[in-house]
């Protein structure tokens, strides 16, 4: 099979940014799919996402617009030529338009390389470090832009300035993966519960390029392997004591809820290999940590944790790893909550102090002014075996007997079985009375559901007391301007949406202004730059009424809170089901939570009918 080019490649993407239909943007990604060997179609699976690897592999190449520009300006002082290359950018309002047209107008033809070729030079900047490696990744992406066409200088540089925006996500490469060897959407949920327990769709895509070979359909079927994240379970929620009894009965679990940062803890040996073969990126990677987290007691092992978003933050919590290593467990996976803790009370901090935590550079110094603790709640694999299938208590026993003996930086959390919903509602109190969030509730049976959400686990928080039942977690399309003090701000209020996983998209609800400070709109703002975009992404609808000043790429999720969700007769019913929120205010800004975590419109539903109920 010839190997693909570059060129060809963007070709494609160009096909795709110009296609609305989800259908027919799947169905121009599987049938490039099937032209394509399985390495080449490793490449396009992360390229789609405008990454070189995983989400859990750190590959951000850290290359700013600004840079960008700069080079240019370089280019057009090697052509003789002179041009405004910002002020092209803020014309067209994104980078890759710039990118093309500036290269047309310097005359810029393709060589036609090969895409593993170009895909090894993007390694290349990605991993150029040290003194002058600013420098090195100007003269690799200069030296790539001058053997590129237009159309290849604008991917290239979107995807080095991490703005690809294809409008494309893991459920649509996952249909596109579907149709490759079906010819339709019959193999979604096989592969949604492939990509559940290894979230790595280089990986699953090398394995359907293997079935379209011939091999057996049998090799979908993943089980979870330590070192591979995997999606986190979600939760759905209710808004009463008798709604847990009408769904569990008189047994059922009780856990608290806590609100900190998601993190799946992963510990395996380090030569055993996470994968049945040895993936494109892999051979980019493999190099020391740079923390020397790994290095202390033992180098055999290796420890590995990661959020909900499937980010790497293992060196941003040394304590955690090094509670790990001392289990005596080979290898393991672990499911928690991580919280900002404080060790003489014996209590936890504020879910603000804990993501002080987040970050990259002096962990040493916020570790010992902010130590944190994992409280993990549930059990997933266990020396080379996995038991995400095991039902629920059985799985929570075992936690309890193999890490009962826990260490600074773990701990297990406090499992309750409950009879009755007397005592339901006093546990809920006692944690309530903790300065929890709530609880959690669980059936007894049941597997572990990788990504999913569904009335098995259900949350009860405190703000069930209230009309609203529960905060709603909104995803930011669009930002308004504002009037009086906030027009000097830049911005005065952020346009906010529903996620619908049917149709794959995000419709929007409603404006939230109330509840930023001055300061927090200051933060969202500057937080919004590379993610704002010239027109509506295709991925969002919204009534005329509510469309903002400027748009962005739907990513930022923030929860609010509302005096109670209302049913707009005026409105158009296809989006956002009629459904709006009264004075909604802001909770939280840029929760962790992945845009498709966001509440559904479906959940909105039914806590309409549920506040509906209560009245």
């Amino acid at each position: 099979m010839e190997r693909v080019t570059f060129k060809k490649v963007c070709e494609v993407f160009q096909q795709l940014e110009v296609t609305d239909s989800r259908n027919d943007m799947t169905g121009i990604l599987s049938e490039f799919l099937k032209s394509l060997d399985s390495k080449d179609a490793q490449i396009v699976a992360y390229l789609v996402q405008g990454r070189l690897a995983p989400f859990f592999v750190v590959s951000e190449f850290n290359f700013s617009e600004k840079s960008l520009t700069s080079l240019f300006d370089a280019l057009c002082k090697l052509k003789g030529r002179k041009f405004d290359m910002q002020k092209k950018r803020t014309e067209l309002g994104d980078i890759g338009d710039a990118a093309e047209f500036l290269s047309n107008e310097l005359g810029f033809k393709s060589e036609d390389i090969a895409l593993e070729e170009i895909y090894n030079r993007l390694w290349e900047i990605m991993n150029a470090s040290g003194t002058g490696s600013v420098e090195k990744k100007k003269a690799l992406v200069m030296g790539l832009l001058q053997i590129m066409n237009p159309l290849e200088a604008k991917y290239l540089s979107r995807i080095i300035c991490g703005e690809l925006r294809m409008g494309l996500n893991s459920k649509t490469v996952l249909d596109a993966f579907s149709f490759v060897l079906n010819g339709d959407k019959s193999l979604r949920e096989r592969l949604n519960r492939s990509y559940g327990v290894s979230a790595d769709l280089g990986y699953i895509c090398s394995l359907i390029m293997k079935v379209r070979d011939g091999a057996d359909e049998k090799i979908l079927d993943l089980h979870i392997t330590s070192g591979v994240p995997v999606l986190s379970r979600l939760v759905e929620r209710v808004g009463s004591f008798e709604e847990v009894i009408e769904r569990f009965g008189d047994e059922f679990l009780i856990q608290p809820k806590f609100d900190g940062l998601r993190c799946q803890i992963h510990k395996f040996k380090k030569n055993d290999s996470r994968y049945e073969e040895r993936m494109v990126w892999e051979i980019f990677t493999e190099k020391p940590s740079q923390s020397g987290l790994f290095e202390s007691k033992t180098k055999e092992y290796e420890v590995r944790l990661f959020t909900r978003n499937l980010e790497d933050v293992t060196d941003m919590f040394p304590e955690i790893v090094d509670a790990a290593m001392e289990f005596k467990q080979e290898s393991f996976v672990l499911d928690s909550e991580v919280l900002g803790w404080n060790y003489k009370e014996n209590t936890f901090l504020s879910y603000q102090e804990t993501m002080q935590r987040r970050r990259k550079y002096g962990v040493e110094g916020m570790q010992a002014d902010i130590p944190v603790k994992a409280q993990t709640f549930d059990l997933l694999y266990l020396n080379g075996e996995d038991i995400s299938e095991v039902d629920t208590n059985m799985r929570i026993e075992k936690l309890e007997r193999e890490f009962s003996d826990t260490h600074r930086g773990i701990g297990v959390c406090k499992t309750t079985l409950v009879k009755g919903i007397e005592d339901l509602q006093q546990i809920f109190d006692e944690n309530v009375g903790k300065k929890l969030e709530g609880i959690i509730v669980k059936q007894l049976k049941g597997p572990y559901y990788p990504g999913a959400r569904n009335f098995e686990w259900i949350k009860l928080k405190k703000s069930m007391q209230k009309d609203l039942v529960d905060t709603i977690d909104l995803v930011a399309v669009g930002f308004y301007n504002g009037s009086g003090k906030r027009s000097k701000l830049g911005m005065g209020a952020v346009l906010g949406a529903l996620y619908n996983p049917e149709l794959d998209i995000y419709e929007a609800i409603c404006k939230v202004g109330t509840g930023f400070s001055d300061e927090q709109l200051k933060t969202a703002l500057e937080g919004f730059q590379e993610d704002i975009v010239n027109k509506k992404p295709k991925n969002v609808e919204v009534n005329d009424v509510l469309a903002p000043d400027v748009w962005v790429d739907p990513k930022i999720v923030f929860s609010v809170e509302a005096d109670e969700i209302t049913q707009n007769i005026r409105a158009d019913l296809n989006i956002g089901g009629g459904l709006s929120l009264r004075f909604p205010r802001l909770v939280e800004w840029s929760r962790d939570k992945t845009s498709e975590e966001a509440t559904t419109i479906e959940e909105l539903k039914h806590l309409y009918i549920v506040q509906k109920g209560k009245k």
